[in-house]
């Protein structure tokens, strides 16, 4: 473990200068790979622990979806988003399903769906206010679908951290946070400040940070 957490490190911080290079095969390469190491090692983590006969594959459904949206979203930012929205909602389910299975109910929860709600209603309400100021032109309902299941998944990761005992499920609820969070910069990056390129870092730090977290939590469980 310790090994792959420094490559995996190493590869992230040469990602942190490849991102904003003029080479686009080397940030491809560098992107790759890390989206390739943390699949991986989920894969190989769910072979030792876990069973098909579960709920899990839904968590391997749902980083699978996340390599094909770091696949994709190089060259084509549409179709790499479908494949990001639909790991979300695998996500999604798969945490909500963790919650309930370790004695939670519906009622304990309940409030990330009103966090979700309030989350959507400031984006759509400044997206209407300041037109000026949020470039989505077309793009507006489309990503209002998108962040309605990225918000999602990272209210009710931080929802699954704050319910349930133990490291794992701390750190995968962590992980889900930052994924939201850096879906919220680049969405930033993308409609509202245009050329700031400390926010494609920022979006790329926390990204891969949280799928490290999250593979890393299957480990430990």
């Amino acid at each position: 473990m310790t090994l792959f957490i420094i490559v995996y490190m190493l590869a992230l911080c040469c990602y942190l200068y490849t991102r904003n290079a003029e080479n686009k095969r080397m940030r491809a390469l560098n992107k790759y790979l890390m989206a390739t190491m943390y699949l991986v090692w989920a894969i190989y983590w769910f072979f030792r622990k876990y069973t098909f006969a579960s709920y899990h594959p839904l968590l391997i459904a749902a980083l699978i979806f996340a390599w094909l949206g770091d696949v994709f979203l190089v060259f084509d930012f549409g179709r790499g988003g479908d494949f990001f929205l639909a790991g979300n909602v695998c996500f999604i389910l798969y945490e909500q399903i963790v919650m309930v299975d370790h004695g939670k109910t519906f009622g304990d929860f309940a409030w990330t769906f009103i966090v979700v709600a309030l989350m959507l209603a400031v984006f759509i309400f400044l997206c209407g206010k300041y037109p000026e100021r949020f470039k989505l032109g077309k793009m507006r309902w489309p990503m209002t679908f998108y962040l309605s299941s990225i918000f999602m998944h990272g209210i009710t990761g931080l929802a699954m951290a704050l319910l349930l005992p133990g490291t794992s499920y701390v750190m995968m609820g962590i992980g889900s946070l930052l994924f939201m969070i850096s879906d919220m910069i680049l969405t930033t990056y993308k409609f509202v400040l245009g050329q700031e390129k400390w926010l494609v870092r920022a979006n790329s730090l926390t990204y891969f940070t949280g799928l490290l977290l999250i593979v890393l939590a299957m480990s430990l469980v």
